[in-house]
């Protein structure tokens, strides 16, 4: 007598495969999920002041979050949302870059000859239309060169790949420098010696009203 393999029946079988195809589809979805989701396109606020420690305030806001090459948009929760991004790649993660975080910090127009003062939200997803060299050269504007010995609070220092902002002067000749520095730093504050390395140029925009 021929006996009958037990398994599970066909409509089981078909349940199962759909459920799997299902979840993954799922996963496929939440892997493809980018922090850039979560940022908003709303249009900056027009500000008639720009205080050098309102820039310090709007830079901590960005300090121990993520780094993002290419980016512009960050939360406050003091971590990286985006851990372990490809480096110098495009990858909608947490995060401006170093020319981004000026960008924003220094409240400049995406149009280079504007010269105005603009409020950029930490989640608005910008990054302006300057690199680190554009920076350097003083391209825009509202942005210049400054000798060295006379760059201040808030004022940055340039090479041609890589830009920073001064937090605090200190007196040892080297400064406090907050900066997005890398996907494997983030954004945060080293104590660096841009002052005397002759690979960069002191920096600095127009519009501070104190």
């Amino acid at each position: 007598m021929r006996t009958r393999s037990l398994g599970a029946p066909a409509p089981a079988v078909a349940f199962v495969a759909s459920f799997l195809l299902a979840l993954s589809l799922t996963a496929a979805k939440m892997a493809r999920a980018a922090f850039q989701d979560t940022c908003n396109y709303a249009r900056p606020q027009l500000t008639y002041t720009m205080t050098r420690d309102g820039g310090q305030t709007y830079t901590n806001v960005a300090r121990y979050e993520g780094y993002q090459w290419g980016g512009g948009c960050w939360n406050n929760d003091d971590v990286d949302s985006s851990p372990n991004d490809p480096p110098q790649t495009f990858s909608r993660g947490e995060g401006a870059d170093c020319s981004g975080l000026v960008f924003k910090t220094w409240k400049e127009s995406e149009h280079p000859a504007a010269g105005g003062r603009y409020h950029w939200d930490k989640s608005r997803n910008v990054h302006g239309p300057y690199t680190a060299q554009a920076f350097r050269d003083g391209d825009g504007e509202p942005n210049y060169r400054v000798i060295k010995s006379y760059v201040y609070v808030m004022d940055g220092f340039a090479s041609s790949g890589h830009v920073g902002l001064v937090f605090f002067r200190a007196t040892s000749g080297a400064d406090q420098i907050v900066e997005a520095k890398g996907e494997a730093y983030g954004t945060n504050m080293w104590t660096r010696s841009y002052r005397s390395d002759s690979s960069y140029d002191g920096i600095g925009r127009y519009g501070w009203t104190s």
